[in-house]
């Protein structure tokens, strides 16, 4: 592997257990048989996953197949009416049995299935207790006491124990979080909690990366943030309470996929002016981030460019449009009324729920901020006689601080069209000089909104150091491009804080240290890193500085100083313990930090000494990882231990990822064993016949047949290139960008299978860099291909003027980059490989047969 990024290893879907019995795992296709006699009554099967929503059918005797990577929650809708928990694992093929509502489990999981059907998260509360009472509380935990119990002693798999015993727990938390709010908001009850209620949410830190299988488990956890919110937990922060968030998560596997999918949630909300630094956050708080998370926050960037483009004239900035809407009486009332004020405007109609959940908050907000130069609108877009008589019914007798107010034409008016409104709630917000602060602003429920607009009216805390400008500096000093900038910014943040004694803001200059710290490393400026360094005592943040500061050398190819740096991150995780005393997460970043380690020593020529390493690296992992295993493998063949690293040199064949140095190995290892190198060939002619079976069967189902849109472009000469004029040719497209590391990451391997075909006339290789907004975009590139030595031809997707689209990337419904698109002689796409696996070796294999098969 020619790149190495610092990983958080995701939960290994094949397990290991302490006893015989274990969960199937081979393969990932799982298949659920329904046997039911329902009397014509409907059945219905699908993931609990808090993305999926209604029910889907299944009829009796149909097969459900499933594409499972790890073991997954269902839920079986009987033909009485009842719904049960079923248990899901890759590879197994089981069996429903519904006999009017009768329900059995036969074939794999059955004895598992069995066990929830029995044991049920949900269970009756008795009618004496009053529901989210204090009793109700005690009766919850003494039913997951007693499950557990149950669990524990149930003689299953451990993995499925260790697996369910979360699920309960979050179950739990699932009725704790969601039953006030639907009290509220279908019973119209506001419940007065006990004291301890929240306690449970309070206590949890999300330390253990099996919570990952709980299918609602990132509906629990936003909800459990936003919840102390409100209760005071902590003091909200419109721009940095993701940070706020992420610091509540020890375990880094669990933070990362949080905070991928709330910044997915937050752009599904729409667009949003702070996602840069919502981003950037992300990238901070996850302090060993793998590959695939970073990968995501380049599409997410991504995304929330091209989203910004779709709603530029409603971005921040931007005039407000004046508006004239009715009030329940049918008198026009103008926004040019109240020049001058902050306007919040709340757009609903009366039939969305949500719209009217929120209502009561709105009101409160409204009440709460009347002496202030702020004014609050919900406008309504209720259209037609009925639905506008149900607005007047639902708003007459209010009388509070918001102007209730109707405007003509609902969703088809001019002013829902302005704001791109489809759906809502939707809150808008306006400051006193008619501009638009936030298009998709957050829901009156949630305390960040208050919050902004107390920081819009200019009343926060300006006279001290306050939350906001902390975090302000810090994105500044994150986007510093020189360590000297970043050390100048630390010093007058570091002096300011002294001087206020402002104890709170010390863990966010203490990670401020940590960027500049790092910078210094990355630069070579040892000697101040090291006076920046001796100022942290020992601790796992200290290793955790160690060690992203020794990948950054790394990723530079700086393997002498980085092979330091990790080293003492090593020994400090470590030292003189056991690493079964560590824990989970511990042993996670140990085997991180161990295996770049490794790495570095081979890199510098230090593989006698990377040796012990290097096993217990192997032994640590899950023996599915390239990079660790490529490493062992080295270290076992400087030991000549050719025996114990033919398995893993196979595997390297088998799976196209084998250098040449791999196959000389492997002849020494079979040398070693035969005693002579007669039969080597038609041994390895074996093993990449298993590859070549493999890739076929995988090209075969990847193939395609669509036409490929036209285009012309200029290359870095100017030349205009036409993909008309390439007809009777193989034509290779490579979608990329000067900001995409991903992109570049491939390109080594791009080089290679343009030099495998340079003598071939009938192969074209076209690189096209689209959403690229540089300046001196071209110098930039043609500079970057010279100090690489890339061959490649260079053609520029130019952003349009007016619609500010890339239009090859629009015609090619490109989603994300690095992509990649082989057109045969007829002008057809054929092939659509996307991303970089991050093995050269591999890549080029696959690209080369995609070719082949065309030519």
């Amino acid at each position: 592997m020619k790149t190495f990024t610092l990983f958080i290893a995701m939960l290994s879907c094949v397990f290991t257990y302490t006893t015989a019995r274990a969960l199937p795992a081979d393969g990932k296709k799982a298949t659920i048989s329904f046997t039911a006699e329902t009397n014509g009554k409907k059945i219905y099967f699908q993931s609990e996953s808090d993305t999926i929503h209604g029910y889907q059918e299944v009829k009796p005797g149909e097969t459900v197949t499933l594409q499972l990577e790890k073991p997954a929650y269902y839920y079986y809708m009987h033909s009485n009416g009842k719904t049960c928990t079923y248990f899901v694992t890759p590879g197994s093929a089981s069996r429903i049995i519904d006999k009017n509502g009768q329900v059995s489990f036969e074939g794999d999981n059955a004895e598992i299935n069995r066990f929830l059907q029995q044991h049920p998260s949900f269970t009756k509360i008795p009618d004496n207790i009053t529901m989210y009472s204090k009793e109700w509380l005690d009766l919850q935990h003494k039913r997951l006491s007693e499950a557990i119990e149950a669990l524990k002693t149930s003689g299953l798999p451990a993995d499925f124990i260790h697996i369910q015993e979360y699920y309960y727990k979050y179950s739990i938390l699932t009725q704790l979080l969601a039953g006030p709010a639907m009290m509220r908001m279908f019973m119209k009850k506001d419940l007065e909690l006990p004291a301890n209620y929240y306690d449970d949410i309070k206590k949890n830190r999300y330390e253990d990366a099996v919570l990952l299988y709980y299918p609602k488990w990132f509906t629990v956890m936003r909800e459990s943030m936003e919840t102390l919110e409100k209760v005071g937990e902590w003091e909200p922060d419109p721009t940095n309470f993701l940070s706020q968030y992420a610091a509540r998560i020890a375990n880094d596997e669990v933070k990362a996929a949080f905070l991928v999918r709330y910044l997915k949630q937050i752009l599904k909300a729409g667009y949003s002016e702070d996602f840069p630094t919502y981003l950037s956050i992300a990238k901070s708080s996850v302090p060993q981030p793998d590959e695939a998370f970073l990968r995501q926050l380049t599409q997410l960037e991504q995304q929330h460019n091209e989203m910004k483009v779709q709603y530029s004239t409603i971005t921040r900035g931007n005039s407000a449009p004046a508006f004239t809407a009715n009030d329940v009486n049918g008198k026009a009332c103008s926004s040019s009324d109240y020049a001058g004020k902050v306007m919040v405007l709340d757009f609903w109609f009366s039939g969305c729920i949500p719209c009217k959940a929120e209502m009561p908050y709105m009101e409160k907000l409204a009440e709460k901020m009347q002496e202030k130069n702020i004014q609050f609108f919900t406008l309504s877009l209720d259209t037609g006689d009925q639905l506008l008589k149900a607005w007047q019914t639902l708003v007459k007798d209010k009388n509070g601080a918001t102007l209730q107010l109707n405007v003509p034409g609902g969703f088809k008016s001019e002013l829902a069209k302005h704001y791109g409104i489809r759906s809502v709630p939707r809150i808008v917000i306006i400051d006193q000089q008619g501009k638009i602060v936030d298009a998709f602003a957050k829901r009156p429920s949630d305390p960040k909104l208050y919050q902004q607009l107390l920081k819009l009216l200019g009343e926060e805390n300006t006279g001290k150091l306050t939350k906001e400008k902390l975090s302000a500096t810090m994105q500044a000093l994150m986007r510093a491009e020189t360590a000297e900038q970043k050390e100048e910014i630390l010093k007058n943040i570091t002096a300011e804080v002294k001087k206020e004694k402002a104890e709170f803001a010390y863990p966010m200059v203490n990670m401020m240290t940590s960027f500049t710290i790092q910078a210094l490393y990355a630069e070579g400026k040892q000697e101040k890193a090291e006076e920046y360094l001796s100022h942290i005592a020992d601790s796992p943040f200290k290793r955790d500085i160690l060690a992203i500061s020794g990948s950054k050398c790394f990723e530079n190819g700086n393997f002498k100083p980085a092979a330091g740096l990790l080293e003492r991150a090593v020994n400090m995780t470590i030292g003189d313990k056991d690493i079964n005393a560590l824990s989970e997460e511990e042993r996670n970043k140990y085997r991180i930090i161990l295996s770049l380690y490794v790495e570095a020593l081979i890199k510098t020529d230090r593989t006698q000494d990377a040796i012990p390493y290097a096993k217990q690296a192997y032994e640590l992992s899950n023996k599915h990882d390239f990079s660790i295993n490529n490493c062992y493998a080295t270290t076992l063949v400087a030991e000549k231990k050719f025996s114990d690293a033919r398995p893993l040199l196979e595997e390297f064949v088998r799976t196209g990822k084998a250098s040449p140095q791999h196959t000389e190995w492997l002849k020494q290892a079979y040398i070693q064993k035969n005693g002579k190198e007669k039969g080597f060939e038609p041994y390895m002619n074996g093993l990449k016949a298993d590859y070549r079976k493999s890739l076929q069967e995988r090209l075969a189902q990847e193939m395609v047949n669509e036409p490929a849109p036209m285009f012309t472009l200029r290359n870095m000469k100017g030349e205009e290139v036409s993909l008309s004029n390439l007809k009777g040719k193989v034509v290779v497209l490579d979608f990329w960008a000067t900001w995409c590391g991903p992109c570049k990451a491939s390109f080594p391997a791009m080089q290679e299978t343009i030099n495998q075909f340079a003598d071939n006339k009938d192969v074209v290789f076209l690189f096209i860099n689209t959403l690229d907004t540089k300046k001196n975009l071209q110098e930039i590139v043609q500079k970057y291909m010279n100090e690489k030595g890339y061959t490649f031809n260079v053609l520029f997707d130019t952003q349009d003027a007016a619609t500010k689209k890339y239009p090859v990337k629009e015609n090619y419904k490109i989603k994300g980059i690095p992509a990649k698109f082989i057109i045969d002689k007829e002008g057809n796409i054929r092939f659509k490989p996307m991303g970089f696996s991050g093995s050269n070796e591999e890549t080029v294999k696959e690209l080369s047969a995609m070719i082949e098969v065309l030519l």
